[in-house]
């Protein structure tokens, strides 16, 4: 009876240790020339033919850190239009299609997404959401120590000369 009791509490330590991300900030931004403004900070109605681009700022409930995670935001008569006025083809990674701006449904829907995406360390999760998102360190390289950094400087240097 002892094994499975220190068993089991083992078993609720490891559940604890999971990274949790949450939604931290929700930007959305449109060109000014079509819109009149830049940001949108709620729901309202921009019709049904527009694209956006959206930045969720994720990080976890115990830090005030988060990164950002970059999508867009469509409608199916934008899609159509681009699809028509020259894009052959358009990439649906990082792609949110809607029927208007709701910042609510959106917000719900990220939040959605980030409760099937919980994991060990930050990194791993945040290459778990690129079907949904373009984090912004997708491409950074990421150095093991001090000496590492070095070489690569010294690597750098070595080509440029």
């Amino acid at each position: 009876m002892e094994t499975y009791q220190l068993s089991c509490s083992s078993k609720i330590k490891e559940v604890s240790d999971v990274i949790k991300p949450v939604l931290k900030d929700l930007i959305i931004i449109g060109n000014p020339n079509i819109y009149g403004k830049l940001q949108f900070t709620e729901s309202e109605d921009i019709g049904d033919d527009f694209y956006l681009s959206g930045t969720a700022c994720i990080g976890t409930e115990d830090s005030d850190g988060e990164d950002n995670f970059d999508f867009t935001i469509i409608t199916p008569k934008a899609l159509e239009r681009e699809l028509r006025d020259g894009s052959d083809i358009i990439i649906g990674a990082g792609c949110f299609i809607v029927n208007r701006l709701d910042f609510e449904s959106i917000t719900k829907e990220i939040k959605q997404i980030l409760l099937k995406h919980q994991g060990e360390n930050w990194e791993d999760i945040a290459k778990s959401l690129a079907p949904y998102f373009i984090w912004e360190y997708a491409d950074s390289v990421r150095l093991n120590g001090e000496e590492e950094f070095l070489d690569m400087i010294k690597n750098h240097s070595t080509v440029k000369a």
